[in-house]
């Protein structure tokens, strides 16, 4: 089975500059002081792991996260989720994109709300199939998924000083649901075969017994009763033959809706006629227009032939030059004879005045052919009117008025229909409260997840946590061990709540440590790794308004330092922290350092965000 860690961290958006992070296979620390976005990284690793926005792409613009992780045999996974608007602000996409040579998973998005994407993390964990398991004294289930289990691994900085067990979630307490997703990762058994046969209706009928149910039950026959009698007060309910007349109903309706189809076909019949008539008068015109100017033309012809004419009978009235009007030279007297126009002009006059009072005819034949068209084609339009307004004014409100009609008596109906159901729920409801009221009391079992891990474990994790808090520089040395009904350390007889900020951050870190170290030695399924915000709150003392009494030592900070570099085993381990210990021999570890100085080493994690 290959086993995964996370490769490299990238984040990315619009007129920003692409940020990224990689880490190696073992321990990375992440260091330097605040504000340098250590902090953006490890939330990138939650988000990545379906929890929510690592920050505002308003405030940074970034808005795109990419998370890779490589396997120990050289496969790669990449998976990208965007931060989108939401309701009620910024959210994280429900969908993640997935690019994979994995042969186990394949490539493309993945939906968090189908838990197709937790189911794919867990895949990576070695858990092939989804699984349910019990989250509740009262045996409710739940999915099984990467949320249930990341913080057995991961521990974010307003949590790591945190007064409850770090075997629970840090965001609500179902502590059942949480040992029972730890003892799948230990036996690969979910548990679900402890469900009781019974529903979970069942038992809380069974749980509560005489405590109220007997009161709900006759509560909710009264208010049926009430619904009944409201029902059968109204007036239509006591037709008898309603499904009769919503058929009666719906056959006119089927008629009127007829005939407004006949009508219909009928006006686009009549509309497709006045279209033909409508392009013969526009032909029509055409050809009036043309006989229009030819009949000019023939005008202008007769016009010039009589000019032509009155030329010819003025020519002898114009005296003959006889000199030349340049150089005054005596001009001879033609001989040549002239030949006359007048006549074939006068016969050419004649045969265009018979072409233009033909050309009369015609135009007259057309404007006749006109006037009888535009008669046709108003008496078109009123039929349409006439159709449109039948089929607008009294067919369609008709069936209209029709329709109203069925609903009301399908309004009817789905009263008896109510009627009838309401007497026989009241009727089961009555039977309920019989057999409630005859059954004897008993003592439903609750499930105990802590029963689920048997002694034998419990004493190892608290044998091996007893050594890491001694070698790890706790003042004194003092005997620990882990408390089986707060499922937290107790440090010296002093439970971990009563510490103070930097010793709880401290015994946090060392309880998620023990548990990784156990989970890689004994379990079936093991997360091989370890993400950790702030273990020592180094420089958070501020932050966090912790006082000198409440701060763990420097020789605990140190010590925790070198236990984790020297026992990380086959696991990875992601550390942010402002500074870390000196003393400690860091040449096996991946160091990250960010300076918030851009004259010196890498400003910060989001290469376009400022202080």
């Amino acid at each position: 089975m290959s086993r995964f860690f996370i490769k490299q961290i990238s984040v990315t958006g619009e007129k920003v500059l692409f940020s990224e992070v990689s880490f190696n296979d073992g321990v990375n620390i992440i260091y330097g002081p605040s504000n340098a976005g250590k902090s953006y990284i490890i939330n990138c690793i939650n988000f990545m792991f379906a929890g929510d926005p690592p920050f505002t792409k308003s405030s940074t613009g970034y808005d795109t996260v990419t998370m890779t992780m490589e396997s120990d045999d050289g496969y790669a996974i990449s998976m990208t989720r965007k931060i989108i608007d939401g309701k009620n602000g910024e959210v994280g996409e429900n969908s993640v994109e997935v690019i994979s040579n994995y042969p186990n998973v394949e490539s493309g998005p993945y939906s968090i709300s189908k838990n197709e994407y937790s189911d794919l993390l867990l895949k990576l964990m070695g858990i092939n199939e989804h699984h349910k398991i019990i989250s509740t004294e009262g045996f409710d289930s739940q999915s099984l998924g990467i949320r249930t289990l990341i913080h057995f691994f991961f521990i974010d900085e307003e949590h790591i000083f945190g007064k409850r067990t770090v075997l629970d979630s840090p965001s609500y307490s179902k502590i059942n649901a949480y040992l029972c997703a730890l003892n799948f990762l230990l036996t690969g058994d979910d548990s679900m075969h402890l469900m009781p046969e019974e529903t979970k209706e069942e038992r809380e009928r069974r749980i509560t017994e005489r405590t109220g149910v007997i009161a709900y039950l006759n509560q909710k026959i009264e208010e049926l009763s009430q619904r009944k009698a409201e029902l059968e007060a109204r007036e239509a309910v006591g037709e008898t033959d309603a499904e009769g007349r919503i058929e009666e109903l719906l056959s006119a309706i089927e008629e009127i809706e007829n005939e407004i189809g006949t009508a219909s076909s009928e006006n686009r019949e009549l509309v497709r006629e006045r279209y033909e008539i409508s392009t013969k008068i526009e032909e029509a015109l055409f050809l009036k227009d043309r006989y229009r100017v030819l009949k000019s033309q023939y005008e202008a012809d007769i016009l010039r032939l009589q000019f032509i004419c009155d030329g010819e009978r003025k020519e002898d009235t114009i005296d003959e030059a006889v000199a030349c009007p340049f150089c005054n030279h005596e001009i001879e007297k033609g001989t040549v004879a002239h030949e006359s126009y007048i006549e074939s002009a006068t016969i050419e006059i004649q045969r265009i005045q018979l072409q233009i009072s033909d050309l009369i005819s015609a135009e007259s034949d057309v404007c006749e052919g006109i006037d009888k068209y535009e008669r046709k084609l108003q008496e078109i339009d009123d039929q349409i009117a006439e159709i449109t307004n039948s089929i607008n004014g009294e067919l369609k409100p008709r069936a209209a008025e029709l329709r109203q009609s069925v609903e009301a008596y399908k309004e009817i109906l789905r009263a008896k229909q109510e009627i009838y159901a309401i007497d026989a729920m009241a009727t089961e409801l009555n039977t309920d409260v019989f057999e409630k009221e005859n059954e004897e009391d008993g003592e439903s079992a609750k499930f105990k997840g802590r029963e689920l891990i048997d002694k034998d474990t419990w004493k190892v994790l608290s044998d091996n946590l007893n050594s890491m808090i001694k070698e790890c520089g706790y003042p004194n040395s003092p005997e620990s061990r882990l408390n089986i009904d707060t499922l937290d350390v107790v440090v010296g007889g002093k439970f971990k709540k009563d510490q103070g900020k930097g010793y709880r951050a401290y015994l946090n870190t060392i309880m998620l440590f023990n548990l990784m170290k156990y989970l890689e030695e004994n379990a079936i399924y093991a997360p091989h790794l370890l993400i950790l915000d702030s273990p020592i709150l180094s420089l958070k003392e501020k932050k966090h308004k912790i006082t000198e009494k409440e701060k763990a030592t420097p020789g605990m900070r140190e010590s925790l330092f070198k236990y984790i570099v020297n026992h990380y085993g086959n696991n990875q381990v992601i550390i942010a922290e402002n500074e870390i210990p000196e003393g400690v021999d860091y040449s096996s570890v991946n160091l990250i350092e960010y300076t918030t100085d851009e004259r010196e080493g890498t400003y910060g994690f989001l290469k376009s965000v400022k202080n």
